[in-house]
């Protein structure tokens, strides 16, 4: 026999948490579907863990920089096996947490993969289970990539529950994941090597700010080889071979190979056709207001694919559980979503770019620097910063701003919650800012 609920969702991570707690206070019956641990991607395979490497690395990066300049002595190095063991740490304590705060709610946690049955009928593991509405917030997974050997890729999980560090490391991508990673290892001490397909990484930033991350990165020592496509990857007695290049014509030996080239949905096993529920391109199509194809099915976070941060799965999530509640009026608003990455120095950003102001037809005006001499980076011995700054004309208020610099994620925050507000250029100077601070360096960006 069918469990019935009124709202399945699928997925414990941001989204589907954030949703599945709204709906249940305002007195639904609800249930949470899980094929792995309770927690998500962010918390158990993402942000989280991640952040514990990369705050360790920056740490480290920061006082070797600062080591000459202000009287630092010592060599300072990472032991992996210590850190691993501290992420993990953090990682173990959110299953257990995460079960218990659901269930402390009155959510019911069913534990298996879904798969559609019907519109609104499921299998959770071997337990049919029949709802009204439905919610996919089944996070993502790597992008398939198709060239001979691609099946020795190891993915961004593997990285994160390394117990020790290999000594050459090779990661496929120019974006976040092995922009990010490449740091964390070139600093605890790996050679590592970046094949980019195109000719920049990080397309969502300022290109400008980009160059200026790219010589940080090779400052670190990190190779990144630009027009480098995946051509094929081998197994060898010492590691492997990946040769990259439209011939392959470029061989990189390393011990280990990540696949950093970008995620998709995750849909696996759901047989969303079974549901009437259409998919293009590997994405679910989704209304403005995060409906599929089939009204009692909706979808948010990763799976829904508009963006793949945990604030904006958490927005979605929100979102949805409004849209239940009270018929289809909510559309998530993505005009001002900072985001950033987390590498040495941090490049962050919120808003529009220069180019999109330009295909926008916007007027605009720019204010923009790189290898700044503001002493809140000189002092930490930073020698690579800049901002860029999109302004509408004569003083008027933010249409976007990058920021690659000590504490960027916070100013970058800082300046999206003025862009939220409307605040014009002189109410932002009219503030009276903590000095010296980070935030206050949007003074300078704006004088």
């Amino acid at each position: 026999m069918s469990q019935r609920f009124d709202v399945l969702v699928i997925g414990s991570g941001a989204a589907g948490g954030a949703c599945a707690r709204i709906l249940k206070a305002e007195g639904l019956d609800v249930a949470i579907a899980e094929g792995g641990p309770f927690g998500g991607t962010c918390a158990l395979r993402g942000c989280e863990p991640k952040k514990v490497l990369a705050e360790t690395a920056h740490a480290v990066a920061r006082v070797r920089e600062m080591a000459q300049a202000n009287g630092v002595r010592g060599d300072l190095s990472i032991h992996w096996p210590t850190l691993a063991a501290r992420k993990q740490f953090y990682v173990d304590r959110v299953p257990p947490w995460s079960e218990d705060n659901y269930q402390s709610l009155g959510i019911t946690l069913l534990r298996g993969r879904a798969r559609f049955t019907g519109s609104n009928t499921m299998l959770v593991g071997d337990t049919p289970v029949e709802a009204a509405r439905i919610v996919l917030a089944t996070g993502s997974k790597p992008q398939p990539l198709s060239f001979p050997g691609a099946k020795l890729l190891a993915v961004s999980d593997d990285f994160l529950n390394l117990k020790e560090l290999p000594p050459r490391i090779a990661f496929i991508g120019g974006g976040y994941i092995s922009m990010e990673f490449a740091h964390i290892a070139a600093i605890a001490g790996a050679t590592v090597t970046m094949a980019v397909r195109g000719d920049r990484c990080l397309k969502r930033f300022e290109p400008d700010l980009v160059s200026q991350l790219c010589a940080a990165t090779a400052s670190l020592g990190v190779e990144v080889l630009y027009h480098s496509p995946p051509h094929s990857l081998e197994k060898t007695e010492s590691g492997f071979v990946l040769r990259v290049g439209a011939l392959g014509e470029h061989a990189v030996e390393a011990d280990m190979v990540f696949h950093g080239a970008g995620r998709v949905p995750d849909l696996d096993g759901l047989d969303p056709a079974a549901a009437g529920i259409a998919v293009e391109d590997g994405k679910l199509t989704l209304d403005s207001f995060l409906k599929t194809t089939n009204p009692a099915v909706y979808a948010a976070g990763d799976a829904a694919w508009r963006y793949q941060l945990t604030p904006t799965a958490v927005m979605e999530g929100r979102a949805v559980a409004a849209n239940i509640l009270h018929g289809d009026h909510v559309s998530p608003d993505y005009a001002y979503v900072p985001s950033a990455t987390f590498t040495h120095p941090t490049l962050a950003g919120v808003g529009l770019t220069e180019e999109q102001a330009k295909s926008a037809g916007l007027a605009y005006e720019v204010k923009a620097k790189t290898g700044l001499s503001w002493s809140e980076l000189t002092r930490l011995g930073i020698r690579h910063s800049g901002y860029k700054v999109i302004l509408e004309p004569g003083g008027g208020k933010l249409l976007g701003l990058f920021y690659m610099g000590e504490d960027a994620e916070e100013v970058v925050n800082l300046a999206a919650l003025c862009m939220r507000q409307g605040l014009t250029v002189s109410q932002i100077m009219d503030m009276v800012w903590a000095y010296p601070s980070f935030g206050y360096t949007l003074r300078y960006m704006l004088a």
